[in-house]
């Protein structure tokens, strides 16, 4: 049985580093395309249970005048970040584009003007609807909605998602303390807190990346053989 083990553990790195992709196997790239990665954070299982999906962080593409593509992140503070870089951050080199259909490059530099407006601030780790913190799905959702109109995604409440799960209930019970909306007398046990965090609204990379307006222009998350 050891031997299977190990044996399949190798085939599933083999196939892994076969199907992992850089920079330059992406098909042409345009300002304003969307990435989506499963991190490595500490908190990206949490955010994968309670989603139910592959996709725990979001980017949004820039091209720079020589042509190199960078990421516009969320990644302690906001910033950009060669793109190479951060395909090579997430689990097992795995991404995903998608685009906004006849999206004119006009409407793209203003996304980007916009997500550029939150340069150097922290990420949330709330996830809360604030401008002084920001988490990754978040700033994609405003760079969009307020440098081109465009809604992507929904905003759902944390109750919504699936959070009995075992990592969301230790990222809770490590945070919860901390939490914004758990600094007064009548929120300061777990349970009272726990009710505030449950009605806070949020958008999550899931709820962008199934967005209709998004067409798929690549994906190398292809089930195992």
């Amino acid at each position: 049985m050891a031997i299977v083990s190990v044996l399949f553990a190798a085939v599933v790195c083999a196939w892994l580093t076969l199907t992992a992709v850089s920079a330059k196997d992406l098909p042409p790239l345009k300002n304003g395309d969307i990435f989506f990665q499963t991190s490595r954070s500490s908190q990206s299982t949490a955010i994968l249970l309670a989603s139910m999906s592959a996709y725990s962080h979001m980017r949004i593409i820039e091209i720079d005048q020589g042509g190199a593509p960078f990421v516009v992140e969320t990644v302690g503070p906001v910033k950009s970040t060669p793109l190479e870089e951060w395909i090579n951050r997430g689990l097992g080199a795995r991404v995903a584009i998608k685009r906004v259909a006849k999206l004119s490059p006009y409407e793209a530099q203003a996304i980007l003007r916009n997500a550029h407006r939150y340069d150097g601030l922290p990420y949330d780790v709330f996830f809360q609807s604030s401008k002084d913190h920001i988490y990754c799905s978040e700033l994609v959702s405003l760079a969009f909605k307020d440098g081109a109109s465009i809604l992507l995604g929904k905003t759902e409440k944390a109750k919504e998602l699936y959070l009995n799960n075992f990592a969301a209930k230790r990222l809770i019970s490590k945070r919860w303390k901390k939490h914004p909306l758990c600094q007064t007398p009548l929120t300061a046990t777990f349970e009272s807190c726990c009710a505030q965090i449950l009605e806070q609204e949020l958008v999550t990379p899931d709820s962008i990346f199934n967005d209709p307006k998004l067409e798929l222009i690549f994906s190398n998350y292809r089930p195992f053989p």
